[in-house]
């Protein structure tokens, strides 16, 4: 498995490990006036959700059908989405985009994992990209578990 494509393999353990919070800590907050666990992951699985369908999915010879968003607006639906969906019921969908962001990944060849397609999208950008902000999110919310658990 190339490498970056293993650490973002690393969310689908990180998920699961997720399974095992009680409710006061899936909603507790990042931090003060900040998402709660459960809307960080929302947010996570939603922009997997999004670039899964309109490009990942579509490699190495759809055309994409990334657009451009307002990305306040897009992180504010994701976030209330997480309300809308059990705890399971969402960390599942997140594993199961994420492995299929990983399979997708997987099967091209090394020329169409580095190639820029449409001169917007690279699949190896994007596991970059993506790997740096799991880590990002994850770092959060270990820190808001640890603050509560002491």
């Amino acid at each position: 498995m190339r490498q970056e494509v293993k650490e973002l393999a690393f969310a689908i353990e990180y998920y699961k490990s997720l399974e095992k919070l009680k409710d006061a800590e899936w909603n507790a907050p990042l931090k003060e006036g900040s998402w709660t666990i459960a809307e960080c992951v929302g947010h996570l699985y939603m922009w997997d959700r999004y670039y899964y369908d309109h490009a990942i999915s579509k490699l190495p010879h759809e055309k994409l059908t990334l657009v451009e968003h307002d990305y306040d607006e897009f992180n504010r639906l994701a976030a209330e989405y997480a309300h809308h969906i059990t705890q399971h019921d969402l960390l599942k969908k997140a594993v199961e985009v994420r492995r299929d962001i990983i399979e997708k990944l997987e099967k091209l060849s090394d020329a169409e994992y580095e190639k820029k397609y449409e001169d917007r999208f690279r699949p190896k950008g994007f596991a970059i990209s993506f790997s740096d902000h799991d880590t990002h999110h994850q770092d959060q919310i270990d820190a808001a578990l640890a603050r509560l658990n002491g």
